[in-house]
């Protein structure tokens, strides 16, 4: 409960700067100029990192400013560099700090049953459904047995549909409404749908283990 105040509070502050500097904003994402590519390359893995501004807000601008397409490879670029950064920092600093923080996590045992057994299609689905937090997810594999290889190609591609979202969404927003919340009920039914295949998926492997 309080998390969820305070992402309110983070998203609420967002929004009402965003509203008194409207028009300096709306400037900024109309002038689509390539040359800040390669800055928006290394601010989308700074936002990733640091969530100065909540990571789906700034994606949602890239796919404003740039189209749905370069868009979504900015916001994937920046999603995906945050996942390594986090996996090396666990793999290889940090560890016991990050070890007494992902332990506090309340579905720790079952991730940690999951991820042994299946570690590719667990960070899949963790990162096409958003269940586990990414920081969970992103530490816990780095402190796992799991080998850099099975988790960057999980990530790389786990994170696929909900960066094209997050950027058609920020596009759409500016041009029609009426397709911003039809896509964003396609998302929201797409997540319900992988989640409940997760957790049939969880209670097979639950029942295999048992038998």
């Amino acid at each position: 409960m309080r998390k969820g105040l305070i992402f309110a509070i983070i998203y609420g502050i967002t929004l009402l700067i965003a509203f008194n500097y409207r028009d300096f904003l709306l400037n900024w994402l109309n002038d689509s100029d390539l040359e800040q590519i390669p800055f928006l390359f290394f601010l989308s893995i700074v936002i990733s990192v640091f969530p100065i501004i909540p990571f789906s807000v700034f994606a949602g601008m890239m796919g404003a400013k740039y189209g749905i397409w370069i868009g979504s490879i900015i916001n994937w670029f920046g999603s995906v560099g945050a996942a390594i950064i986090f996996f090396f920092l666990a793999r290889r600093f940090f560890v016991c700090e990050l070890k007494n923080y992902v332990s506090r996590f309340k579905g720790f045992k079952n991730l940690n049953n999951t991820i042994n057994q299946s570690p590719f299609t667990t960070v899949l689905l963790a990162r096409a459904i958003y269940i586990i937090p990414p920081p969970v997810i992103n530490v816990y594999s780095g402190l796992s047995s799991m080998s850099f290889k099975i988790y960057f190609f999980a990530t790389a591609i786990g994170q696929v549909p909900a960066m094209i979202v997050y950027a058609f969404l920020g596009n759409q927003l500016f041009t029609s409404v009426q397709t911003f919340l039809q896509v964003l009920v396609i998302y929201i039914g797409f997540i319900l749908i992988v989640l409940f295949i997760y957790r049939r998926w969880l209670k097979e492997k639950s029942r295999i283990a048992h038998d």
